[in-house]
């Protein structure tokens, strides 16, 4: 791998004078490029602003233009911009391609910033791409490798989900670099995938091996797509096995965006006519389960659970359910989460496992991430898909930042119209308890969900499921 970096800088340094920091002749003096003239031979030039490219522009091959800190370059739909030369981006820096990315032969794109590519978008390398380690490339379009390019990274290169990417060059993903598949990635019989850094394959990545993979001892490997070798193909995986994120929200964090309509229930709907409900286009249906102790006789099933369970799910209508907690400490949130976990056996639940936290805790809600956290684990260890609900203000000022960055969340913000502007992700949001659905008289709380759950849970076998 050494020999590699060598190599890679070396070429860098002999076809782009100037681009790493070296220079072999005194380096001309900068000229500041406004997106529209043609960039001239044996030239030094910048990028300070934000900047945006409509037409095809060439960076000769004895020429370097630089995107300074804090700089942005855009590429028009439809604008092609061609690297003979050396394009150096530095830390700070981002480029937005709606266009054509071509690094050619001789060319060198030296990425310390950003790139994002869009989905219309193409890149096609057939010089030099060298990721930085504060650099990051997200492709979610199609790319083309080239079997005369070179891609090193010690930085994050991602694939995104619907791109397309063809290689039949040399990728060096190096120790501390990640190189995440969510998209189609299809390695030619010429191909090489070299890594000693992180790879990820997720739910929906495919990639076919028609070359050489060889994943290094010491490296990290994590697979819940597709991974396939052809007669040609060469997979040497000596990395460390990386474990999915099955029970953390980060498992839906790059999952397509839905919307989906949903309802919450308890024993205050009454008798509910389930097969008018379906009929209405509800998608979804949380159940109340339970709640925890208020008389000092345990945790009590909610009356009307089974029969609401058994009717949601025998008229299609897929199911999560929710447990309203009542636990002051950490051993009565576990008492509380076993007690939930036994009404569920038996039941095909679709939607998450919740944790409904709306009560104060005495002496201060100080302790509340703690006691959620105490009640969701019990939720994961028994196969369950954990999701924590509260109203907004609640999780805002009492749940902290690493709960909210591991769980799943259902927030509840009926105010307004408008989905909480908040600054932690959530997947479900409540914004009624003035609903009105054909099926159930008197209000019902609606939802709205913005993941695919069951298709997920499904996948990974989370909830019990087949």
């Amino acid at each position: 791998m050494k020999a590699v970096r060598f190599f890679v800088t070396l070429i860098a340094v002999l076809s782009v004078a100037g681009c790493f920091g070296f220079a072999v002749f005194a380096a001309p003096p900068e000229t500041e490029w406004d997106g529209i003239s043609p960039l001239k031979n044996n030239r030094s030039y910048i990028v300070s602003y934000n900047t945006r490219m409509n037409g095809d522009v060439t960076v000769p091959s004895d020429t370097v233009l630089t995107l300074k800190r804090g700089s942005k370059l855009e590429i028009a739909d439809g604008a092609r911009l061609k690297i003979d030369g050396g394009v150096n981006m530095q830390e700070g820096s981002s480029l937005s391609s709606n266009g054509t990315i071509n690094v050619s032969g001789t060319g060198t794109l030296s990425v310390g910033g950003k790139i994002n590519a869009d989905s219309d978008a193409i890149a096609e390398i057939s010089g030099m791409l060298d990721i930085q380690p504060q650099g990051e490339v997200r492709l979610l379009s199609q790319n083309i490798f080239t079997s005369s390019c070179i891609i090193t990274s010690s930085g994050k290169l991602f694939l995104d989900k619907d791109s397309a990417t063809i290689q039949s060059g040399k990728m060096y993903i190096e120790n501390g670099g990640l190189l995440t598949v969510a998209g189609k990635y299809d390695i030619t019989e010429s191909g090489l995938l070299d890594s000693s850094g992180e790879v990820k394959v997720e739910r929906l990545g495919v990639v076919s091996a028609g070359g050489r993979v060889n994943l290094r001892e010491g490296s990290m490997y994590t697979d819940a797509g597709t991974v396939s070798e052809d007669d040609e193909g060469n997979i040497d995986d000596d990395a460390e096995h990386g474990e999915i994120p099955l029970y953390a929200a980060e498992l839906f964090a790059k999952e397509d965006e839905v919307m989906l309509r949903g309802i919450d229930v308890s024993w205050v709907q009454g008798d509910i006519d389930w097969a008018k409900v379906k009929k209405s286009g509800i998608d979804f249906a949380i159940i109340r389960a339970g709640r925890g102790d208020i008389d000092e006789t345990g945790p009590k099933e909610d009356t009307f659970f089974r029969q609401n369970i058994e009717g949601a799910i025998k008229n299609g209508v897929d199911v999560g359910v929710y447990f309203y907690s009542y636990a002051q400490t950490v051993e009565q949130a576990i008492e509380e989460a076993k007690f939930y976990i036994d009404l569920l056996e038996g039941y095909e639940i679709t939607y998450p496992v919740i944790m409904d936290v709306e009560e104060n805790i005495e002496g201060g809600n100080s302790k509340l991430s703690e006691i959620a956290d105490a009640f969701l684990q019990v939720v994961s260890q028994e196969g369950y898909y954990p999701m924590l609900y509260s109203f907004r203000l609640k999780l805002e000022k009492y749940i902290d930042t690493k709960m909210k960055d591991h769980y799943a969340i259902w927030v509840a913000q009926t105010e307004n119209d408008q989905p909480p502007d908040v600054d932690f992700e959530y997947y479900m949001w409540q914004y009624s308890h003035e609903g009105h659905v054909n099926g159930i008289e008197g209000n019902v709380d609606l939802n709205v969900a913005y993941r695919d759950f069951p298709v997920v849970l499904k996948f990974y076998g989370l909830n019990r499921l087949k």
